[in-house]
């Protein structure tokens, strides 16, 4: 979009709690690439320590291993391995009740703003390897032109109809 807009793309993310819940705490963390109870990446630091992905693994047993696995959330969204490609993103967690079977029905709501949506694209192809892919489904999703704010004496949209 020129001249400041951008893209919302909007996704309702089912997560499947009963067997994500089953998985070990060390697990999850290993899928997710960050510690669960601090945020921090596993490479080390606090939650806003950005990711060393050269970083070696501590636990003994894997010496050799980086910290921080390749197929892991983090590592596969990180800027570092897309061409640069960010998005501004937010998630609201979500809880509906059951569903027919009885399983929890909860999840993510995602938004995610960007200049283009290739570059949304470019994300979703990279997560195709996503150790989370496991434990969850992708419900429905949608995509939005959002036109730049209203200059002084105008209105929002203003320049889609000049």
């Amino acid at each position: 979009m020129d001249d400041g807009g951008s893209y919302l793309v909007a996704r309702k993310i089912a997560m499947l709690i009963e067997t994500w819940d089953r998985v070990r705490l060390s697990e999850q963390d290993r899928i997710v690439g960050r510690d669960k109870g601090e945020g921090a990446p596993l490479s080390g630091g606090t939650e806003q320590t950005p990711p060393d992905f050269t970083a070696a693994s501590h636990a003994a047993s894997s010496s050799a291993s980086p910290a921080i696995d390749a197929r892991s959330h983090v590592r596969l969204a990180h800027p570092d391995f897309n061409d640069g490609v960010r998005i501004l993103r937010r998630g609201y967690n979500y809880v509906d009740g059951n569903t027919a079977l009885g399983r929890l029905d909860a999840g993510l709501f995602f938004l995610a703003y960007q200049r283009d949506p290739a570059q949304f694209i470019r994300l979703q192809k990279a997560l195709s390897t996503d150790l989370m892919a496991e434990y969850v489904k992708h419900i429905g999703s949608g995509l939005w032109a959002v036109p730049p704010g209203a200059a002084a004496g105008s209105y929002v949209g203003a320049g889609l109809f000049a």
